[in-house]
């Protein structure tokens, strides 16, 4: 069969991007052709998968959304496609990969109410209708399963189009040939000493991520801790304000901003702790992936996957509603708990006891049984 996967932008360190290639290459490799429509690509192309890019350059996200629709909608028809699955949320598709939380929820909870009369308001929620409103017939892949009320809340979304999937964690990308040498590399690498706390915060988008946070805890701990601690920011965004605000908090020499890398295995092991306040976070496979590695966690609750750290007892975990006070304190007690050693045990037990890893496969599934039901044999 041939299946079309559509997504607004590809590049190579984003949580959803590398799910949705491994699902079309699993697809692939049951037998089945993919091709990746998407507005823009970044990064190599895989083999045996083909990529399209349409031009959908716009002024805004939602207007470029909505060329996306059009243009992908013109791309395949009359291609015999047997399933087209999104991973942005557009109108006629068979199957929706459900990577960002509910958006009209989302704006109820945290915007004024004047916000929903901004054109950006309503077409986020037009276009959030077109896949979850009813009769629209899309099977829904949900990885952060505390969504899927408020979606059926917002729009009546038939239940049973949910697929409620496990994380996809890709415990091949975090293998390491010698976790022990890690830390001593990942540590001679950044200059920082075998006695220092090595606080780790991987992400891109760091205002989404909460980096300017995590940064203002740093910043309020005591002097003879805050003096002992250096954080490492791994991932892509601009760094500027950042590093401009950790220089008025007098910690610009405690904060270091990698940039993207492949290695990002090498760092949860190197690191004494993970800490992550975003300020918005349907998933957040950084939390399993710390905890598959031994890394103890800070995470605050308004992470899909934080109920794992909880249900490990690997780290701690912050209640909503964020406040940065709370914050400021559970980091000075997350750093100084004599529980260290427990989490850094828990947190690997609980993974090797629980499925945090066939989504992949799960998702395969139902992507071909939808095209199965629609009339196609394999």
């Amino acid at each position: 069969m041939r299946f079309a996967f559509v997504v607004s932008l590809w590049f190579p360190f984003g949580g959803m991007q590398r799910s949705l290639l491994r699902i079309a290459q699993a697809c692939v490799a049951r037998g089945h052709r993919v091709d990746i429509y998407t507005g823009e690509w970044q990064g190599e192309r895989p083999e045996g998968i083909g990529v399209v890019e349409l031009d959908t350059r716009a002024v805004t996200n939602h207007r470029s959304n909505d060329l996306l629709a059009k243009k992908f909608a013109a791309a395949v028809a009359g291609e015999g496609y047997d399933c087209l699955v999104g991973f942005t949320k557009l109108p006629g598709l068979d199957v929706y990969y459900a990577a960002d939380p509910c958006y009209a929820a989302r704006a109820e909870e945290s915007k004024h109410p004047l916000y929903r009369l901004l054109p950006r308001y309503r077409a986020f929620c037009r276009q959030e209708a077109a896949v979850f409103r009813p009769g629209a017939d899309a099977e829904i892949m949900l990885i952060a399963h505390q969504e899927r009320e408020k979606f059926i809340r917002h729009y009546g979304t038939e239940p049973e189009w949910f697929h409620l999937l496990p994380p996809g964690i890709n415990r091949e990308r975090l293998v390491s040939a010698d976790a022990g040498q890690d830390r001593v590399q990942i540590r001679q690498e950044f200059q920082v000493a075998e006695d220092e706390l090595l606080l780790l915060a991987v992400g891109s988008r760091f205002k989404t991520k909460g980096i300017d946070r995590v940064i203002q805890a740093m910043a309020s701990l005591p002097d003879s801790l805050k003096q002992r601690c250096r954080l490492l920011v791994v991932g892509h965004g601009k760094a500027g304000s950042f590093q401009d605000q950790a220089a008025r908090l007098g910690v610009s020499d405690r904060v270091i901003f990698t940039g993207t890398r492949d290695d990002v295995n090498r760092f949860y092991r190197g690191a004494d702790f993970l800490i992550h306040a975003p300020r918005s976070e349907n998933t957040g496979t950084v939390l399993i992936e710390a905890m598959l590695c031994g890394l103890p966690v800070l995470v605050t609750e308004n992470c899909g996957f934080a109920k794992h750290v909880t249900a490990a007892d690997a780290g701690i975990t912050i209640p909503e509603p964020f406040d940065q006070q709370r914050l400021n304190l559970a980091l000075g007690k997350f750093l100084e708990s004599g529980a260290h050693e427990k989490w850094m045990a828990n947190g690997p037990i609980y993974c090797e006891n629980t499925d945090l890893y066939s989504l992949i496969e799960r998702a395969a599934e139902v992507i071909i049984e939808r095209a199965r039901r629609s009339g196609i044999q394999c």
